[in-house]
This record gives structure tokens, sequence and C-alpha cells, in this order.
């Protein structure tokens, strides 16, 4: 399905009954790594797929700032009648949501991010140094934009009086700690180490979170 959204085209699945579960991709990546979760959740929730726009089937180029796909997911979620819905967002869909979460209190019911970091301390050099550097050489637009506007302030993460649940994998190029210090910040943030998995190897194309995201959404 195709939502006109700030004047450029994005698409969208949608699979389900049940209360709106919305499921956001990470940069560089679109809606089809949730694949093999969208038919499980599909059983208890109203499961919709956004694909951001400049990804996948969306038209347009990849936002320049993060505050353009903030004002997008705010404007899909109007649009489509879902304010309220349950939230799931990895990496950059990840902290999108938390931002728009910041913004509007009431926008989510419930928010779970993974690998999400929210400033520069927020991630190993070693990622600095290879693949994310190499990206913003390219002049990659997602990387460019990750890797010069995310940051949240102490004082927008305490503005998310949701539940929101923070996961990171104990491999991951995020750090650890970073996680657990920003998840103690928000009134009601959780944090959930995935032992032995790196950066998306428990979310993409993988069901490793599908009963957690059930039990948590319910």
């Amino acid at each position: 399905m195709i939502e006109k959204v700030n004047g450029t085209e994005l698409y969208y699945s949608k699979l389900g009954k049940g209360q709106p579960l919305l499921l956001l991709h990470g940069h560089h990546l679109d809606g089809g790594m949730f694949d093999k979760i969208v038919a499980p959740l599909a059983l208890y929730y109203t499961v919709y797929v956004l694909d951001m726009r400049g990804h996948g089937l969306s038209r347009g180029e990849s936002a320049q700032h993060y505050q353009t796909e903030v004002a997008d997911l705010a404007a899909f979620v109007k649009q489509v009648g879902i304010r309220g819905c349950y939230c799931f967002g990895f990496d950059a869909g990840g902290l999108v949501a938390m931002m728009l979460a910041s913004q509007d209190q009431q926008i989510f019911k419930k928010l779970m991010v993974a690998g999400v970091f929210v400033n520069g301390n927020g991630i190993r050099p070693y990622h600095y140094l290879t693949e994310g550097f190499l990206r913003f050489l390219q002049m990659n637009r997602d990387s460019q934009v990750e890797l010069t506007e995310s940051f949240m302030s102490v004082d927008s993460l305490k503005a998310i009086a949701i539940p929101t649940y923070c996961v990171v994998g104990e491999k991951d190029w995020v750090k650890v700690e970073h996680v657990r210090w920003y998840s103690q910040i928000m009134l009601h943030g959780q944090l959930l180490i995935m032992p032995r998995q790196k950066h998306d190897s428990y979310v993409v194309d993988s069901f490793k979170l599908l009963d957690l995201m059930e039990e948590f959404f319910k």
C-alpha cells in the first residue's frame, strides 16, 4: 500500500487483526528485514511495516536529516489512524521513534528499540574506522545522517514517558554500557542484552525477538 506523506509516497504493508504494531527498519535496510516475524505477529496484532523515504519501495531520496524522518513518521501514524500504536524500531528506525516519542508522548503506547545509540559515545571505535566512516566518505546519505545527527539530550530522553524496552547485542558495535545508561534515564526504560549477538544478528531475518515482542506488547 502507498501513503503520500509530506509530498513523498511511502510504501507500507499491513497484515493481521488486533492492536496496531508498527515496525521500523534501520538505515541501509527496508521493511523486508521483518519478513520472518510479520506473519507470527499478525496472529495477535495488526502489523504495519513501513519503508522510510528512499528505502525499499518508498519513493524519494533518503532523508538528509533525522527530523525529516520524524516528521514523516508522525504524519504517517496520523494519516493511517494508528496513533497510540505499539512500535518497534531497529537502528536508525529506533532512534527516529525515540525522537518522536520525546516530542509527542501519546504517539505510541509502548516502544521497543534495538541497536540504538543516542550520541557519539555509544559507538565502538572500530565501527567509526571501518564501515561507518567508509560509507561517510562514499557520500552515503544514511551514514552521513547517522554520524552527524545521532543525538538526543538527557532532557529529551527524560521526556519519553512510555514503557520503552532497549535491546542491544552483547557483541554489538553499539556499546552495551551506553544502552544501559540511556535506558536508566528514561522514566520507564528497561534493558535487555542479547547474549552472543552482533548488531543485526538477532533482528534482521531473525525470530530471536519474537517472543519478547509478543510478551512486551500484549
